[in-house]
């Protein structure tokens, strides 16, 4: 990896993870014992990133303290506080505090992306943005049938021909210009493929976003085998 600050957005309220949210904000909301932030954090430092920028609003106090508490010995960590805004207003409140290419991630999201190959893609495609996505899946099984209404196949949950964005967004400085504040992420987004300098990097690898109780506890069926073996510390 090359030197890149990794930006968490950590900002939300986490309405539908109630009632652990009543108590803590969304990014510290336990999965197998730990915070959501802090496997998140700990996959990213095992790829070099030991500069970490946290974007924070509800319940700001808390993540403050535990990164007090709780950071790596060789992790370069500061928290900003935005209060209840966007996330692009967030970002843009972080941007004074690195000049150079950034990974912007979601705080309660975990993939065990392969960075190296994800900064590889950024820098041949000439990006400003490369985005990381992952195959959509069906939250439903489906039926297929022929014109007559005989059925020919039942499918659980199968892959459909979509990719959905997962953040992990590799940044170049020249990126934050196309910002706005009061917008959101997708017209940043929207305003980097206009100019013809979006990308997409594409995961099948492992992932897990954490919207809801149900999705926590899928995740912690399935944390201890999330990461790979050179990985096991983390969880």
């Amino acid at each position: 990896m090359l030197e890149v600050t990794a930006v968490l957005l950590c900002g939300g309220k986490g309405e539908r993870m109630k009632p652990f949210t009543d108590a803590l904000p969304k990014t510290l909301v336990p999965v197998n014992g730990r915070p959501l932030l802090y496997h998140l954090m700990k996959y990213l430092s095992n790829s070099n990133v030991r500069r970490f920028v946290i974007c924070v609003g509800h319940k700001a106090e808390a993540i403050e303290e535990f990164i007090a508490l709780h950071r790596e010995p060789d992790w370069d960590v500061t928290c900003v506080n935005s209060g209840d805004v966007s996330m692009t207003d967030r970002v843009l409140d972080a941007r004074k505090l690195f000049d150079g290419p950034a990974l912007v991630c979601y705080g309660d999201t975990l993939a065990n992306v392969d960075l190296k190959a994800l900064q590889e893609k950024h820098v041949s495609s000439g990006a400003l943005v490369t985005v990381t996505v992952y195959p959509l899946r069906s939250p439903f099984g489906v039926v297929n049938f022929d014109e007559g209404g005989r059925i020919l196949l039942f499918e659980e949950k199968p892959l459909l021909p979509y990719w959905i964005n997962i953040g992990f967004m590799m940044c170049g400085a020249k990126a934050f210009g196309f910002m706005r504040r009061g917008s959101d992420m997708p017209e940043f987004l929207s305003a980097l493929g206009e100019a013809e300098s979006l990308f997409a990097y594409q995961h099948t690898g492992k992932h897990l976003t954490v919207n809801t109780e149900k999705d926590r506890a899928q995740a912690e069926a399935q944390i201890v085998e999330f990461y790979t073996a050179s990985d096991a510390q983390i969880v």
